[in-house]
């Protein structure tokens, strides 16, 4: 047969090394997502008990700003932590 035409699978259609990288990636995600939604609660918590939006400066949103890329950097690099991790398991 070539690679054309289709073939029957038996029992599965992933190989258990790729159902392993799929999992490994889907709790990068996770842990990334839980990342970000702490952070934002953080971020909240502080322009409430700060009470930032009655004093809206330059430096206030210049500070909200580089906290959401700080928080996204972060969630970043877990999630290539994760993904190290899976490749070094190999």
């Amino acid at each position: 047969m070539d690679q054309w035409t289709p073939q029957k699978r038996l029992l599965s259609t992933y190989s258990s090394a790729l159902r392993r990288r799929r999992s490994f990636h889907r709790m990068g995600v996770g842990i990334a997502g839980s990342i970000i939604a702490a952070g934002l609660g953080f971020i909240y918590a502080a322009v409430v008990r700060l009470e930032l939006l009655e004093t809206i400066q330059a430096e206030t949103f210049l500070a909200m700003g580089l906290s959401f890329v700080l928080l996204g950097v972060i969630a970043i690099t877990a999630y290539g932590v994760v993904r190290a991790i899976e490749r070094l398991s190999r």
